[in-house]
């Protein structure tokens, strides 16, 4: 039996110990872990510990039953903890950002600091480092030095995340001299890959987001357990987050209120966070737009179940590329609306898929969408992805897209 190659991971979160704000970045780690070890890695990832799972002690060490080892590591100091003179503040962060790439510093310190009591004996053979925040690149570049092995990054983020326009140039001199080091760079979109290679002056490889396997069965007695009638409207739904300053709700507006003006009664199921209901709330009035608050899973695949179909916003403007939640939603065996202002970002996925083209941003074309669908039961105007023709990445395939840059 030959060797086992050996993978270090860093990573801010982690799929299953991670916060609320950071469920695709923690869902791409994992599958990415897990498509190591079913393929002969042993797997080590060291990610933040952001529930408290290590009590008062600095560090936790798992095995989980796939074999793969995970640590995780407390912070003495929060990345958003802030008590004191604002302008003080504002001093700090951009030292932070021009020497340490942002506050997530502190939990890499810990790590540092640590590394030597995780009993860690073999050096692995390649290091990998997940971006956002800063501190897992941070990290692989360190390490990478100091065990002589190579390191990727895997970039989730526009290297600008977070930063102001006053600190974009130290950002941009941090990123690009800790990437310098990387022996592969990999962005989940060509866009931004082509943007941020541009601005530092290295090649990025495309890996987008992996479509997750297909999401389990429903619960025969998932009806006698929420208050809401599916049957007397066109169900829709939508998870996760939404921005007012890079995604748009008139388009949708225009064709739900077309919709309602011929009697068809569309109500929107909002999963995640207040945030994003208030805004839907705002457009559309408590009797169209319901919130379901935050989903177990399970019960994100209940609601999917039990909807016409789920829904997509683009992003409108500056953030180009496809909203993370899009991939999980091409799980479930739902048509999924897409509709919106895009930039590019839906276009390009969908030439890349070779799904039948949709014109996102055309009234016409999407009040037609919704009257085939709610009155005919005909969703070909919408997304499928068994219509697409191209390739498409799963959870399977992670570990051979990977390997391209190893």
């Amino acid at each position: 039996m030959p060797v086992k190659k050996r993978l270090l991971i860093f990573a801010w979160e982690y799929d299953g110990y991670h916060s609320e704000r950071g469920a695709a970045l923690a869902r791409r780690i994992r599958q990415v872990a897990e498509s190591f070890n079913l393929n002969n890695w042993e797997v080590v990832v060291i990610h933040k510990d952001n529930r408290n799972e290590c009590a008062e002690s600095p560090f936790l060490i798992t095995t989980e039953k796939n074999g793969i080892k995970r640590i995780s590591v407390r912070s003495g100091k929060d990345i958003d903890s802030f008590h004191g003179n604002l302008f003080i503040r504002k001093l700090e962060t951009l030292f932070y950002i021009a020497f340490r790439g942002d506050r997530s510093y502190f939990w890499g310190r810990e790590v540092i600091g640590q590394f030597a009591d995780f009993g860690l004996r073999e050096k692995p053979d390649y290091i990998l480092s997940f971006y956002t925040p800063r501190a897992p690149l941070l990290l692989g570049h360190y390490f990478s030095k100091k065990l002589g092995v190579p390191w990727i990054a895997d970039i989730q983020d526009p290297i600008y995340q977070g930063i102001s326009n006053q600190s974009k140039s130290f950002a941009k001199l941090w990123m690009k001299n800790i990437l310098k080091t990387a022996k592969s760079i990999v962005h989940i979109s060509p866009e931004w890959a082509e943007a941020d290679g541009r601005e530092i002056g290295r090649k990025m490889t495309t890996i987008r987001h992996a479509v997750p396997e297909d999401s389990p069965k429903i619960p025969s007695d998932f009806d006698a357990q929420f208050n809401i009638r599916f049957g007397d409207s066109f169900n829709v739904f939508y998870g996760g987050s939404l921005s007012p300053f890079i995604q748009s709700l008139t388009l949708l507006n225009r064709v739900v209120q077309y919709a309602l003006s011929i009697n068809i009664k569309v109500r929107l199921l909002i999963a995640g966070n207040q945030g994003a209901y208030d805004l839907f709330k705002q457009e559309f009035g408590e009797q169209v737009a319901v919130h379901l608050g935050w989903l177990t899973p399970q019960q994100m695949n209940d609601y999917v179940h039990c909807c016409n179909c789920t829904l997509a916003v683009p992003w409108s403007k500056e953030r180009i590329g496809v909203p993370s939640k899009f991939y999980e939603l091409c799980s479930y065996k739902k048509p999924i609306w897409i509709i919106g202002n895009d930039i590019g970002g839906f276009a390009s996925i969908l030439n890349e898929w070779k799904h039948p083209a949709i014109p996102i941003d055309d009234l016409e074309y999407q009040k037609k969408a919704l009257i085939s669908a709610a009155a005919k039961n005909d969703y070909s105007l919408m997304f499928d992805i068994n219509n697409c023709t191209g390739k498409v990445v799963r959870a399977n395939d992670i570990y051979d897209e990977y390997r391209a840059v190893l």
